[in-house]
């Protein structure tokens, strides 16, 4: 039971949400528990729930805080006997999606809602608990969150609306009438509807469904709509509906379908098979990561509650390992439970999968921690003067050279003296990230690393030092037909973008293009390939050269001041190559849209963001169309059904190589043209 204290007193410290202060002696064993729901009854996500104690005064302290999964449900534990209030928090600014909680608009004071219905902690309903008692249905409803326009449309209206210029919704006579279902067939009640005209975001409309998920627009002008439907706890299946609509139409049968999340849950234990209060569980996908591929974590982490147990929600359909272990603020009596994996290993090899479907709940996904040798390591930071400095964010990661299939990350406790410790540590090779990350976007803030490797034993007395890092600057030059039909330099982005991934930070700069064409990054470090990442239509990168070098596509060393890079050119050219085909349908068994691929034959080109691989998906018509590759052979390839999890998974050398031997092969030179057609193969 002191494991289980000692877990929960971390957590507290961690979840309060107010000044801090928590009451002294160890945890009890009362809990409150209940729902958050609006008006309609449907799940406030997210929503967090603070436990107070009342102090002199009409004043309130808190003493515990969690927050409602993705049913509206919550439960705070590990609560001394004592009199109690309860308050939940709502902030009407935020959009909750399975990826993360989006600011929708200008941040407001979160609101306060306290047991039953008050709005002053000195009318709430005070809770008094024995010592072992769990006080159930401690319900909330709080207002249902109307339907938002999203900011960039309100930033816009208003900027509008300044210049005495208050944009008017065009009127019309057409009708569109629709309804929003489950992929169960099931109306979704209330979820929210955006209609965006073509060619006009300050037209934007919104409504809401009723209870029988169907929704109307009246009152629209001839043209293309598009029709997004959300609602909180849903994925969409499909993203959105475009529309033809004419003048006098009415137009029915608008379906738009989602897909309720999928959910994993289960209870973490320990090796005496009692239930870990505050240890935080994590989902991984195997993902291309760093120039390899490995089990990187997906989704928010979640802790678990005083019964061991945790949720993870929002998950997409597809195969997941499950992963559990303590917080970096575990006190050192809990040394020796490492990172573990279901249904309970220390080593990433012996992991189950856990499979999980469209709108499904997988329970019983239980975790034993087990216990390894694991290290203790500390140090301390220095800046690049030399002096002891707090960085902005210190991490200890695996290193993409070490032999594990799991990249973590964990956290440190920091001290104003620069000190830092990592805490139960297990072996692996690792690299200690200080990143005082970006200023402006051009400048990196001082960044070091410092490579660490574990068997078990404490690594003390490390010492790791930021370095100011090098200065990238130059000029923009064109090679173009008609030198009065330049772009604006807004419309390129230039990156220095990582070689050596242990080297670097996670965030890197974008260079600040000046309008006579200069530009400047600040604060490099490591290794860089100079790369345009986002070019205009018909342009291209022609090549980069220092002192009339070509480094085009070559790794360079940063990190020294006498490294920095003056007088780089960057030359742009209009002549560029463009590959256009069409996708001949096949029977491919209902796989989604095919994507294509077109990847240099040169395998020395397959690295991460590659200017010389590319992927797009077809029109409806199959017909695609690629321009500004550099000039080269290249393979053409259609997928029927990539089996991508992340954004750049097609990227993986090893998945390119399989789509070698059924690929087109064309080469591309300067103002040719080149057409190919490609059958979309059987799944």
């Amino acid at each position: 039971m002191r494991l289980l204290a000692a877990v929960e007193a971390a957590l507290i410290v961690a979840s309060v949400v107010a000044d801090g202060q928590i009451p002294s002696g160890p945890p009890g064993r009362a809990a409150i528990s209940g729902r958050v729901v609006d008006g309609f009854g449907d799940p406030v996500v997210r929503a967090h729930v603070v436990v107070e104690v009342r102090t002199d005064g009409n004043g309130t302290r808190a003493v515990a805080a969690g927050e409602a999964d993705d049913r509206g449900e919550y439960r705070i534990g590990r609560l001394a006997a004592g009199s109690y209030v309860v308050a939940v928090l709502r902030i009407d600014t935020l959009m909750v999606t399975p990826e993360a909680i989006v600011m929708a608009g200008p941040p407001r004071t979160p609101q306060k809602t306290y047991y039953l219905g008050a709005q002053d902690p000195s009318e709430a309903e005070t809770l008094r608990l024995e010592a072992d008692e769990t006080r159930d249905r401690i319900d909330f409803v709080l207002p249902a969150a109307p339907p938002a326009l999203p900011p960039m449309v309100v930033a816009r209206r208003q900027q509008a609306a300044a210049a005495g210029a208050a944009p008017q919704l065009a009127a019309g006579s057409a009708i569109l009438r629709g309804r929003v279902t489950a992929t169960d067939g099931r109306a979704i009640p209330h979820a929210h509807l955006r209609l965006v005209p073509s060619g006009d975001i300050l037209q934007t409309r919104v409504a809401v469904a009723d209870a029988e998920g169907r929704f109307e627009f009246r009152d629209l002008g001839a043209g293309t709509v598009r029709v997004f439907a959300s609602k909180t706890g849903y994925g969409p299946l499909e993203v959105e509906r475009s529309v033809e609509i004419a003048e006098h139409e009415t137009r029915d049968g608008l379906d738009l379908t989602l897909a309720r999340w999928s959910a994993i849950s289960g209870q973490v234990s320990d090796d005496r098979n009692e239930p870990i209060a505050g240890a935080t569980v994590q989902t991984l996908q195997q993902r291309y990561d760093g120039g390899r591929r490995r089990l990187v974590p997906v989704g928010a982490v979640w802790i678990t509650n005083d019964l061991g147990r945790y949720r993870s929600y929002g998950l997409r359909p597809g195969q997941y390992v499950v992963t559990a272990a303590l917080p970096g603020t575990a006190p050192a009596e809990m040394a020796g439970y490492t990172r573990s994996y279901y249904p309970g290993t220390a080593n990433p090899a012996g992991a189950q999968f856990v499979s999980i479907g469209v709108a499904q709940e997988v329970d019983g996904i239980d975790i034993a921690l087990a216990r390894a040798r694991t290290a203790r390591v500390s140090g301390r930071v220095l800046n690049s003067d030399g002096q002891p400095t707090s960085p902005g964010s210190l991490s200890l990661v695996s290193s993409v050279r070490s032999a594990s299939a799991v990249s973590i990350s964990i956290g440190a406790r920091l001290a104003g003296d620069g000190s830092f410790e990592f805490s139960n540590v297990p072996p692996g090779q690792y690299v200690i990230r200080a990143d005082r990350g970006r200023r402006p976007p051009w400048v990196e803030g001082e960044f070091g690393t410092l490579a660490v490797a574990t068997d078990g034993a404490d690594v003390t007395n490390l010492i790791v030092q930021t370095s100011a890092g090098s200065a990238i600057t130059g000029r923009f030059t064109f090679n173009a037909r008609d030198r009065s039909k330049l772009p604006a330099p807004s419309a390129f982005e230039l990156r220095p973008l990582p070689v050596d991934f242990d080297a670097v930070p996670s965030s890197v700069a974008t260079a600040n293009i000046h309008d006579d064409w200069t530009f400047e990054m600040m604060g490099v470090n490591g290794p860089r390939r100079l790369e345009l990442t986002r070019v205009p239509p018909g342009w291209a990168l022609q090549d980069i050269r220092v002192s009339g070098i070509d480094v085009t596509d070559r790794p360079l060393p940063f990190g020294r001041r006498e490294q920095s890079l003056n007088g780089v050119e960057v030359t742009i050219t209009d002549r560029i190559t463009e590959l256009t085909g069409t996708i001949v349908a096949a029977d491919t068994g209902g796989a989604q849209a095919p994507a294509v691929i077109v990847f240099a034959t040169d395998r020395t080109r397959w690295y991460p963001e590659s200017r010389f691989m590319r992927k797009t998906t077809p029109a409806s018509d199959g017909a695609f169309s690629i321009a500004g590759l550099p000039f080269g052979s290249y393979y053409v390839a259609a997928v029927a059904s990539p089996p991508f999890s992340g954004a750049d998974d097609w990227q993986d050398p090893a998945f390119l190589e399989t789509l070698v031997f059924r690929a087109s092969t064309v080469t591309l030179a300067e103002g040719r043209k080149e057409t190919v057609k490609r059958e979309v193969p059987n799944r």
